[in-house]
């Protein structure tokens, strides 16, 4: 196989049909369509099942797929960095939405400081989201929950963080209950593919029952506003809840069985190219762990 290959047929995937791909790479369509053949021929695998005139991708493209973009991702990758070898290259850092509100900042600021000659790019998205962009080279490291693909990463421990339930003072429900009693509960919750979400679901299989779910969020201060207001119990890493704990507009309620440590990573893809950038960051990273720990 050969970077053509790659690139037809992620250009194929993007586009969802070999005609419209075949336009985009400026090759005639018996060209792309050869092409996937080759690879199917090649690999032993169907990439796409073809339905009523639409290509439909296969499991076994979809894995493909992510080897594909890797690939042609780090064919770019490496050029330029053979080009600027003696350069410092932009990194890009991605973390969840708990640590980039609450410990990102100024973990960036502090590596800023030390390195103000390497450019930095930050992505805050859910836990889900920053391990698809490692695994299509988005990305070149990422702060989350242990990775559902554990398989294809690097991971280094990095720091942990309690997961709470608080709600408002006047909020009918006592300081502490059980996990059968919380399916309830009215509950406010982060957003399917977070790691406090995750945590929560795990609560449900042993609650052996629905939970009452009214709100979820991407946005913890929506949530916290929410909680605020009396609509439900709120479940949030202890970081960001800290203000309101201080000041005591919310009140914990300890949840018997249940008490969660949520654990993040530095995570980088095992195929990644590991530049002088990110080197650099690595080991800022580590000295600061290190620090953290004495």
């Amino acid at each position: 196989m050969t970077l053509r290959h790659f690139s037809i047929f992620s250009e194929v995937c993007r586009q969802g049909s070999v005609t419209k791909a075949a336009g985009a790479l400026n090759l005639a369509q018996p060209a792309v369509s050869s092409a996937i053949r080759e690879m199917e021929s090649f690999y032993g695998v169907r990439l796409f099942e073809r339905m009523n005139r639409r290509l439909y991708i296969t499991e076994a493209g979809e894995q493909l797929l992510q080897y594909s973009d890797s690939i042609l991702a780090q064919y770019d990758e490496a050029k330029n960095v053979l080009r600027e070898i003696n350069t410092m290259t932009r990194i890009r850092i991605g973390a969840n939405v708990s640590f980039g509100t609450s410990g990102l900042p100024e973990l960036i600021r502090g590596f800023m400081k030390q390195y103000p000659q390497i450019p930095v790019y930050t992505q805050v998205n859910n836990s889900h989201q920053i391990e698809e962009a490692l695994l299509q080279n988005n990305l070149d490291y990422g702060i989350i929950d242990y990775p559902e693909k554990s398989e294809y990463f690097f991971c280094d421990l990095l720091c942990q963080d309690v997961i709470l339930a608080v709600c408002a003072h006047n909020f009918p429900i006592v300081d502490e209950i059980s996990v059968r009693e919380i399916t309830s509960v009215p509950l406010l919750v982060r957003e399917e593919g977070s790691g406090s979400r995750n945590l929560v679901e795990s609560m449900k299989k042993e609650a052996g029952g629905n939970l009452n779910i009214v709100m979820e969020s991407t946005s913890g201060q929506s949530l916290i506003s929410a909680c605020l207001a009396g609509m439900g119990l709120l479940i949030l890493p202890e970081s960001l809840l800290q203000e309101k704990l201080a000041d005591k507009s919310l009140r914990k309620v300890h949840i018997r069985n249940a008490d969660f440590v949520r654990e993040y990573y530095l995570v980088r893809h095992k195929s990644k190219f590991q530049t002088k950038s990110m080197k650099c960051f690595r080991e800022y990273v580590e000295k600061e762990i290190s620090h953290a720990a004495d």
